[in-house]
This record gives structure tokens, C-alpha cells and sequence, in this order.
């Protein structure tokens, strides 16, 4: 079913909360490429932009985190009763049934029980930079430079994960 409870769940944790952070995490990077200055001139303003961006990112991806791990990965990891045939309730146990998709549980989400904390905390790494330092994080180009760096492995992690959740969505969906 489209809009069962555990779909909805889903559905907030990848599209909402996790689809908006990479949104968020593309404008900041995109900002902060785009405030650079080859000349030393002063920064253009907007470094209010900037903090609202990463700020919003670091919420939206904690929130993904926090849902993912103590809501969708139980009902992930639920554990079919003895005697069970129909696995389509039983996400990891489907998964695992068949040698094709057995990757999709050692590799994937593994992966998405890790990365995704990782990302979290670099996020709001560079969210305390760009709020604490306001104009100078894009002035100042070393500071600029560990933003961009931060948010660009934020982003490729949360990336990564969100495609490895549609793979695992795909021969497992939450229905």
C-alpha cells in the first residue's frame, strides 16, 4: 500500500528530511563557490544566507538520522516468525533471501547505518563556522575552503546513502 504508516515514515525520512538536506547542502556549496573572490575583494553580502543554508542542512540531516535509525531501521530489521513464506513485510529478511540482493543488506545498509552520522557532524561543523564567523567565512579563504570541503563530503555522503536507500527501497519497500 502507497500510504501506509510505515511508507509515510519513509517517505518523510528519504524525500522530506533527506531530500531537503541535500537541497540544502547544494545551496550552501553553490553560495560559497559563488562568493569567492579571485582579487581579495570583500565578500558580497549574504553571509546570513549562507548560515540559514548550512543551519537548516545540519537540522534537516540530524532529523533524517535521528528517524532513520530509531524509526525506519526497527521496522527495517524486524525478524519474520518461524514458518513465515511472505517475506514482503519483513524488509531485511527479503533482502537477505536472495543471493541477487544479499549485497544490498552487507554493503548498503551498513553503509547508511554509519555515513549519515559522519555527515551530520560535518554539517554542523560548518554550520557553528558559518554562524560564528559570519562574513569572514567567506572572506577569509582558508575558512571558506574547509566549509566547502566539509559540505562537499556531507553531500557526497548523504548522496551515496540516499541512492543505496532507493536501491534497498526498491526490492524492499516499507509498505
Amino acid at each position: 500500500m502507497l500510504f501506509s504508516e510505515r511508507s509515510i515514515w519513509t517517505m518523510v525520512h528519504g524525500i522530506g528530511l533527506g531530500g531537503g538536506a541535500l537541497i540544502g547542502l547544494a545551496a550552501a556549496l553553490f553560495y560559497l563557490y559563488a562568493a569567492r573572490s579571485s582579487d581579495g575583494a570583500a565578500a558580497p553580502a549574504g553571509s546570513g544566507a549562507l548560515a540559514g543554508a548550512t543551519v537548516l542542512s545540519a537540522v534537516l540531516l540530524w532529523l533524517a538520522v535521528i528517524v532513520g535509525t530509531y524509526v525506519i531501521f526497527p521496522l527495517y530489521r524486524a525478524t519474520p516468525p518461524a514458518g513465515v513464506t511472505d517475506l514482503s513485510e519483513f524488509p531485511r529478511a527479503l533482502v537477505l533471501a536472495s543471493p541477487s540482493t544479499a549485497w544490498l543488506h552487507s554493503f548498503a545498509m551498513e553503509s547508511k547505518e554509519h555515513m549519515p552520522w559522519i555527515a551530520s557532524m560535518l554539517t554542523t561543523t560548518a554550520a557553528f563556522v558559518a554562524v560564528r564567523y559570519r562574513s569572514r567565512a567567506l572572506q577569509n579563504p582558508s575558512l571558506r575552503r574547509m566549509s566547502m570541503a566539509l559540505l562537499a563530503i556531507s553531500f557526497a555522503l548523504v548522496a551515496f546513502v540516499s541512492l543505496m536507500g532507493m536501491f534497498v527501497n526498491k526490492v524492499a519497500p516499507l509498505d
